[in-house]
Formats: structure tokens, sequence, C-alpha cells
């Protein structure tokens, strides 16, 4: 069975921060050329030191304010149609 390959194209990095030591991301992104999504993920590093996707996660509080804060650039981004 062939590998799924996926891309991620960050429009947006809102927030940053280290968790049970992997890093959480909050971001606006889009996958394989799909339309613009706000997302919070997990990523960790593997043991041959490569960047790899983990889990979504929920927001919490702290999210909800970054996330009012950035309200304006997140709906630009998010309204957007993206056609190639």
């Amino acid at each position: 069975m062939a590998e799924k390959k996926f891309t991620c194209e960050v429009l947006l990095a809102i927030d940053e921060q280290i968790s049970r030591g992997n890093m959480v991301r909050l971001q606006v992104v889009r996958w394989n050329k799909y339309a613009p999504v706000l997302e919070k993920r997990e990523f960790y590093t593997s043991k041959d030191g490569e960047e790899k996707t983990g889990k979504a996660k929920g927001f919490n509080h702290e999210d909800l304010q970054l996330i009012v804060d950035s309200l304006d650039k997140i709906q630009k981004l998010l309204e957007k149609e993206f056609k190639d």
C-alpha cells in the first residue's frame, strides 16, 4: 500500500508552547490544498530528528483569548477560497 503524502501550509502561527515535551501550536493551516482551518495541534520529534504531526487538541481559555486577539487575521484567512 502506498504511503499517503500530506502537505501542510502554515498561513498564520498564533502561538507555540511546549506541553509534556512536545510542541503545541495554535495556527491557521491549509492541508493538501484544501480550505484553510484553525487548529491546535501537537508536534513531536522522531528518533531521527524529524518533526512529526501529532494529535489535534481542544481549545482552552488561553487559546480563546489568543484567537480573539487575532480574530481579524484569522477571519481573512478562513474566508479565502484557494484554487489551484
